[in-house]
């Protein structure tokens, strides 16, 4: 069982391949988060996915599903992202 989740907000970021630019924000909820590790798989240390995770293309089928975020733009990468709540 998971200790209870932090005051945080959840985001899927979209960054500029060219220059790193944040270029997209896709809110997620805690209920979609515990969907997305089934996915993503965190680090051991980090049931909440506090730290950043890449997103490859080739899960993003099943991200669209659980956040409804649309298709990829080819000109970005793609992060979870986490940050305290105010």
């Amino acid at each position: 069982m998971l200790p209870e989740a932090p005051d945080t907000i959840w985001v899927l970021e979209g960054f500029s391949k060219v220059d790193d630019t944040l270029r997209v924000e896709h809110p997620i909820s805690r209920e979609q988060l515990l969907l997305l590790r089934e996915v993503i798989k965190p680090d051991a240390d980090d049931p909440w996915m506090i730290y950043c995770y890449r997103v490859p293309v080739e899960v993003w089928p099943e991200v669209d599903a659980i956040l409804q975020c649309g298709p990829p733009s080819p000109e970005l990468d793609y992060l979870t992202g986490a940050y305290a709540a105010e």
